[in-house]
């Protein structure tokens, strides 16, 4: 069994716009407020800030308007984020804005029927886009507000792992600029680059926001268009990601591919824009889980190893290779290399050699191989 989220997108009412708006708030409000009484007493424990809850809706009677549940979730996120920091997974916690939306979650005593969700508190239920069947006991439900002002309804569910056909394919994978992504068997990626493709309009959109006055009219206007092509990037880069990670892995019994240091790779001012806009964590992220989820493996390779460097076929390795350097021959065996294929073969050689020390350790590889 394995969790799995469904997400569609709400078509709220006006009435409904204005009560999702509220409960969003509410949840920011509670979440905010805390964490501001963390800092000031510069401590945090979960159960303790837990029973300041009921003295928060004595305090502020508007809170009673919102699920109870939906604010005790809202104080288990923060919880979270605490938890991240001190484990040294995250920074410290933040507060949340109003203008980049937010989110409630709803544990339970919500119904979905057909394309219609009941909520707590909504007397109405609100119309959903069901593009597909959902499969699974549901487990819980959130709802999510963009920075655009739409709501998408998250769908927690508890399935049975797919099993997908056995293959006896085996690919490696490097991540790269100038492509997307070089496998083992020299297919190459073009990378789609939409921020850099949307970077004029951006642009365009920014210059005309800043001559706007902060809050008037024409400012709102301007700041919605340019989070709605943020939100198309955004939405672009995923579709890609998700594509491409579910046809690798349905296509190979497993994959190799490289844990990549992006924090320190993004240090570099020269190539830390297209290295965002790649979205190699995600595209990883995406694969390690589908992974999980349909019973293939992955194998991570650590950081720093020097898979273009090293000829894969006599394992020279040439000291002198840079990042301009797109080919090369070796000095020892005479093979010329395409630095990618070349990178993307010895990230293989290593998957073969499962007692090096070049892998990640066993509680970071998802290494189910069927």
């Amino acid at each position: 069994m394995s969790n799995y989220t469904y997400r569609f997108r709400l078509y709220p009412k006006e009435r409904q716009i204005e009560f999702l708006n509220k409960q969003v708030g509410h949840c920011r409000f509670v979440y905010n407020r805390l964490l501001e009484m963390a800092k000031e007493k510069k401590d945090w424990d979960y159960y303790k800030y837990k029973k300041l809850l009921p003295k928060l809706k004595q305090q502020y009677p508007f809170l009673k308007e919102a699920n109870s549940q939906s604010l005790q979730e809202a104080i288990k996120n923060l919880h979270r984020a605490f938890k991240n920091f001190f484990e040294g997974r995250g920074k410290y916690p933040r507060f949340k804005k109003k203008k980049y939306g937010g989110s409630i979650s709803i544990p339970q005593h919500f119904k979905i029927e057909d394309n219609r969700i009941k909520i707590p508190k909504l007397t109405t239920p609100i119309r959903f886009i069901k593009h597909r069947e959902i499969r699974g006991l549901i487990k819980s439900i959130s709802i999510t507000k963009t920075p655009t002002g739409n709501f998408y309804l998250n769908v927690l569910v508890e399935r049975q792992t797919e099993k997908l056909p056995l293959s006896d394919k085996v690919v490696a994978i490097d991540m790269g600029l100038t492509h997307f992504c070089t496998t083992s068997d020299g297919l190459k990626v073009g990378s789609p680059k939409y921020l850099l493709n949307s970077e004029e309009k951006l642009r365009k959109l920014q210059r005309k926001l800043s001559k706007k006055q902060k809050g008037s009219r024409r400012w709102k206007i301007l700041r919605k268009r340019l989070a709605k092509l943020h939100e198309k990037i955004r939405n672009q880069r995923n579709d890609f990601s998700h594509k491409l990670s579910k046809k690798i892995i349905s296509d190979n019994q497993a994959v190799v591919v490289e844990s990549l240091n992006i924090k320190g790779m993004v240090k570099n001012h020269r190539l830390a824009k297209c290295i965002s806009d790649s979205g190699w964590y995600k595209f990883i992220n995406m694969l390690e889980y589908k992974a999980k989820f349909y019973d293939r493996g992955l194998i991570k390779v650590k950081p720093f190893y020097p898979s273009s460097k090293l000829c894969h076929v006599c394992g020279y390795k040439n000291r002198f290779l840079t990042l301009s350097d797109r080919k090369w021959t070796c000095p020892i065996c005479g093979k010329t290399h395409d630095r990618d294929v070349n990178a993307a073969l010895n990230l293989l050689k290593v998957a073969v050699g499962m007692d090096r020390p070049d892998l990640m350790p066993a509680e970071e590889t998802a290494s189910a191989c069927g």
